[in-house]
C-alpha cells in the first residue's frame, strides 16, 4: 500500500489531504488538521469526506481558539462547505484563486475586529489588479454575510459601504479580421474550442465541458454552469462537422488536456493568452487588440452576429438569457443606419 502526500487548493490553512492506494487500485482521500498544542505539533483526522472534513476543521478552530474568536479563516471555511461547493465549477474556480489572497492578509483576522478601513488597506494593496480585487472583496462580503447569518458574529459587515475600483464596462468586439488572424495562428484543437465558442455562443467553461453524451438525435445539449439554464442546439452545418471529426467513439469529453481528461478552462484561457502573447511579438502594431482579445469574447461576437444577421430575440435565445437586458451587455456594435438623402429642390 503506497501512500502519496497531495496538496488541495481548496483547503484551508491548518487542512492537508493524503491520497492512499489500496491494493484494489481505489485511492481514497484522507483530511488532517494540524494543530499546534503545548508546542508541539499534532494531526487530528478529519475524515474522508471533504464537505464534513471542513465542517470539522471549522468547528474545531472555534474549540481551540481562545474566547471562542471567530476567525476570518475559520468563515471562510465554513462558508466553502457550505456555499462554494455546490457551486457552478467556474465560481469554486474563482473561490480558489480569491481565497489565497484574502487568507494572506486576513490570516487569523478575528471578525469582530475587522474594520471597513481594513478593507479598504485590502483593495489599496491590490491596486495593480482591480479587476481581481473587485471580485475578491465581493466574495469577503459574502463570507461575512454568511458568518453573520449563521450565528458567527452580529458585526456589521466592513465591506458594505467600501467602494470598488470604477471600472471600464466591457465592449471589446472582435473584428472578423482579427479573429481569423488568431484562429489561423491556432493549433487544430484551438482552432475547434474558438469555431464551436462562436457558433454555439457559449462560456469557455461550458465548451470544454461538452461530453459525447450531450449530443443524441441530430442535437447538442447545453446545462449552462452558471444559470443551469438548458440549451438545444441543432446539429447542422459547420457545427455538425466539428462535432462529428472531433467526438470521440468510444464516448468521452470532445475536448481533453495532454493527459486524455476533460481539459478546464483555467487550462485553455492559459492556452489562449500563450497564442495571443506570440502573434503580439510577431504583429507588435497589433498589440493592443490582441491584448484585449479574451476566449469569452468569442461570446459576444457571437451575440453580437447572431443579432446583426436575425435581430435581439434571436441573440437572447443563443446566449441563454433570460432578460433581454442582459442581452445588450453582450451585444457590441449596432446595425448599420443608412443615411437619409439630402433635401432635393422642389
Amino acid at each position: 500500500m503506497g501512500r502519496q502526500r497531495s496538496t488541495n487548493k481548496n483547503l484551508p490553512n491548518g487542512v492537508q489531504a493524503r491520497r492512499r492506494t489500496r491494493k484494489n487500485g481505489n485511492t481514497t482521500t484522507y483530511y488532517y488538521y494540524t494543530a499546534h498544542q503545548n508546542g508541539k505539533r499534532k494531526e487530528i483526522s478529519l475524515g474522508t469526506d471533504y464537505h464534513q472534513a471542513l465542517l470539522r476543521y471549522a468547528q474545531m478552530e472555534i474549540n481551540v481558539a481562545q474566547n471562542n474568536i471567530i476567525t476570518f479563516n475559520i468563515a471562510a471555511a465554513r462558508y466553502q462547505a457550505d456555499v462554494i461547493d455546490n457551486s457552478a465549477q467556474n465560481t469554486r474556480y474563482s473561490y480558489a484563486s480569491a481565497i489565497k489572497k484574502l487568507q494572506a492578509f486576513f490570516n487569523g483576522a478575528p471578525l469582530e475586529q475587522i474594520a471597513p478601513h481594513h478593507v479598504r488597506q485590502y483593495l489599496d494593496s491590490r491596486r495593480q489588479h482591480k479587476a481581481a480585487a473587485n471580485k475578491e472583496i465581493s466574495f469577503f462580503r459574502a463570507i461575512f454575510n454568511h458568518a453573520r447569518e449563521i450565528g458567527y458574529t452580529n458585526a456589521a459587515n466592513p465591506a458594505s459601504g467600501v467602494k470598488k475600483f470604477p471600472m471600464p464596462k466591457r465592449d471589446t468586439y472582435i473584428e472578423d479580421e482579427l479573429y481569423l488572424l488568431v484562429y489561423q495562428a491556432a493549433d487544430q484543437q484551438m482552432k475547434d474550442l474558438m469555431d464551436i465558442a462562436y457558433l454555439i455562443g457559449q462560456r469557455p467553461v461550458d465548451v470544454v465541458s461538452i461530453h459525447s453524451r450531450d449530443i443524441k438525435n441530430s442535437e447538442l445539449s447545453i446545462q449552462q454552469q452558471k444559470t443551469k439554464n438548458r440549451l438545444r442546439f441543432a446539429l447542422s452545418g459547420s457545427l455538425k462537422e466539428i462535432v462529428e471529426r472531433i467526438a470521440p467513439k468510444d464516448g468521452g469529453y470532445l475536448f481533453c488536456n495532454k493527459h486524455g481528461g476533460q481539459m478546464q478552462r483555467t487550462t485553455l484561457t492559459r492556452r489562449f493568452s500563450e497564442l495571443r502573447n506570440r502573434l503580439i511579438e510577431q504583429y507588435p502594431e497589433l498589440a493592443d487588440e490582441l491584448r484585449h482579445f479574451q476566449f469569452r469574447d468569442l461570446r459576444a461576437k457571437s451575440g453580437t452576429d447572431k443579432f446583426l444577421a436575425n435581430d435581439r430575440a434571436a441573440a437572447q435565445e443563443q446566449l441563454g438569457h433570460s432578460s433581454s437586458q442582459t442581452t445588450n451587455v453582450y451585444i457590441r456594435k449596432g446595425r448599420l443606419i443608412n443615411p437619409l438623402e439630402k433635401v432635393k429642390k422642389k
